[in-house]
């Protein structure tokens, strides 16, 4: 028997069976209809709360007039473009009054108009969303990332075991081993060890494969450029899955190009190397040059002697070589120092060491002071000594001296006091005239260090100011901490 066909304008008809089961099945959130004028023949409960309007009082009015309450002009237009063009139209709208609530519309062009269907698709939005703001981080991660290397001159890669080593970056690994972008194909680059020099490549299969004992490695090698240039590279490693038996099944790295390190130290091994055979060479020349100052020395001592001691007697010809003497010792410990300079407690100590135990005492700061300041002060404090000996303290047993010097910041720039006192010697009867020691003092010293002496002839005893601007041992600041001195000369010395 044949089926029944029914019209279509009937109620009943297949038509119309199949469309209100595909509306039943469609999990709809909202239905409704506009006549070809745009005013609603339809709307149910949930279409009208999403047009913000009460169901009963929805159908007869525009749709315009329903939608100005929403204020939102992107929905009306879209609504309006489809009732115009009387075509299917599809879009998602946020939900009037919520947040961050959407809604899929699906129009559907009818005889009588046009049919909305509405469905909540909040989760979906939310998600694709989430998935696009991931992929956006994920793609700003990747250009930091290769940024990074591009700076860095860097390039990540993996190793399994068994297979290649490979560049997770070729562009990368182009540049850091010194290809260009058209030298050799991708996979030609993509086993980095096909790049590393021959003497080096054992050396980096021994550390990969030590990697069944550890996590992690770092090694260098170089590599050998299209060029012919050689660079130098360092791996770092770490074994991010191992095999059941425990060896490394995948091992991921980055690279780096340590070329100009590499480069530096050897200029800096240069260097160093050249700086130690300059100072050889320096402090050969210091010996040759004492050398040949100690003879010169006593070429003028053998001199004096055939002169004064015809001349002038045994007095001044022991003078004479006493300060000989006295620069000599300076000379010596300069020597010692490489001539950048001297500890002034030990020219003073040197200095006055011939004078006995007991009797001399020295209290000061141990500054370190140029071979210029040095000399003149062991050539005054000299003379100081030798006048004490033949008319001051230490012409009796009893009698002593203290020197005792400071540094004065407080002045610019800092000066250098020092002080010169006998004691319990013979009483001192000031001289009519200054002798060729006291002028040696008050001219000659003064104008050697810039400064000025005063030497007064007390009852008490000699004492003998000198005050002069600081001359430090180059290189060395002059306010550098130093252990004080203020002890008896036999423990100083």
């Amino acid at each position: 028997m044949a089926a029944e066909i029914r019209s279509p304008g009937d109620p009943g008809s297949l038509a119309t069976e199949i469309g209100e089961a595909l509306l039943r099945g469609a999990s709809l959130d909202g239905l409704f209809s506009c006549d070809r004028s745009a005013v609603l023949s339809f709307c149910d409960a949930a279409a009208a709360r999403f047009l913000g309007a009460n169901s009963g009082e929805a159908v007869g009015r525009p749709l315009g007039e329903v939608l100005a309450g929403l204020q939102d002009q992107t929905l009306e237009l879209r609504l309006r473009s489809a009732l115009r063009d009387n075509a299917a139209v599809e879009f998602v709208a946020e939900r009037p009054g919520g947040s961050d609530e959407w809604v899929e519309i699906v129009g559907l062009p009818i005889a009588s108009g046009m049919i909305f269907i509405l469905r909540d698709v909040t989760q979906r939005e939310r998600s694709e969303r989430s998935l696009r703001r991931n992929e956006r981080r994920l793609r700003a991660a990747n250009e930091t990332l290769r940024l990074a290397h591009q700076a860095a001159r860097a390039a990540t890669w993996e190793w399994r075991t068994g297979g290649a080593m490979r560049w997770l970056d070729v562009s990368a690994a182009r540049a850091l081993i010194g290809l260009s972008a058209v030298e050799g194909a991708d996979e030609a680059v993509a086993d980095w060890r096909a790049f590393v020099v021959d003497e080096d490549i054992g050396r980096v299969m021994a550390t990969l494969r030590g990697l069944v004992d550890r996590d992690e490695a770092s090694f260098e090698f170089r590599v050998a450029a299209a060029d012919g240039r050689h660079g130098w590279l360092r791996s770092s490693c770490a074994v991010v899955d191992r095999r059941a038996d425990g060896a490394p099944g995948r091992v991921v790295g980055v690279t780096l190009d340590v070329t100009p390190s590499k480069l530096a130290e050897a200029k800096l091994r240069r260097e160093v190397g050249e700086r130690r055979r300059a100072e050889e060479r320096q402090q050969l020349l210091i010996h040759e040059l004492n050398h040949r100052v100690k003879n010169m020395l006593a070429t003028v001592q053998s001199v004096a002697r055939q002169s004064l001691g015809r001349a002038g007697g045994a007095g001044p010809l022991a003078d004479f070589e006493n300060r000989l003497m006295a620069l000599a010792w300076t000379h010596d410990i300069l020597t010692r120092e490489r001539w950048a300079g001297a500890s002034l407690t030990t020219i003073l100590t040197r200095t006055m060491t011939p004078h006995g135990p007991g009797r001399v005492t020295l209290s000061g700061p141990d500054l370190r002071i140029s071979p210029k300041m040095a000399l003149a002060l062991a050539m005054g404090v000299h003379e100081l000594a030798t006048n004490a000996v033949k008319y001051g303290a230490l012409s009796v047993d009893v009698g002593r001296v203290e020197i005792a010097w400071r540094l004065d910041e407080t002045s610019d720039p800092p000066m250098l006091r020092l002080e010169w006192r006998e004691r319990d010697g013979p009483r001192v009867t000031p001289p009519a005239t200054r002798g060729f020691g006291a002028r040696l003092l008050e001219r000659g010293l003064a104008h050697e260090l810039g400064g000025n002496v005063a030497i007064r002839f007390l009852a008490a005893g000699v004492r003998c100011e000198i005050v002069a601007p600081f001359d430090p041992e180059p290189g060395e600041a002059p306010d550098l901490p130093r252990p004080a001195v203020g002890d008896d000369l036999t423990a100083a010395h």
